[in-house]
């Protein structure tokens, strides 16, 4: 996976940005970054709308991927805090985890 790392100050985003969030710079570089992470948050969506209404339920995923980068994703298996998961895909514009192990 490619992520954007503030030359200035470290801070990484999935995303493009035109100026960091925390030190307000520009110059950023393309770095790589690990494909698996650790779930650091989730939610289960029950009730989905409606194009998400066949997928339900859901897990909505924040997924740690470094020390300074967390990713928010899409899983149909269950999950837990501090499950291992590994980047799938990205469908309808939503990163796909699924678990590891």
């Amino acid at each position: 996976m490619e992520a954007y790392k503030c030359k200035k100050c470290g801070y990484e985003s999935i995303t493009s940005k035109y100026y960091c969030p925390t030190c307000r710079s520009s110059e950023f570089e393309k770095v790589d970054v690990p494909n698996s992470g650790t779930v650091y948050s989730y939610t289960t969506i029950h009730i989905a709308p409606p194009e998400y209404v066949d997928l339900a339920p859901y897990q909505v995923v924040l997924v740690e991927l470094t020390e300074k980068l967390k990713v928010t994703g899409f899983m149909k298996e269950r999950v837990k805090i501090g499950d291992q998961v590994m980047f799938k895909d990205v469908k309808d514009s939503a990163y796909m985890f699924e678990r590891v192990g």
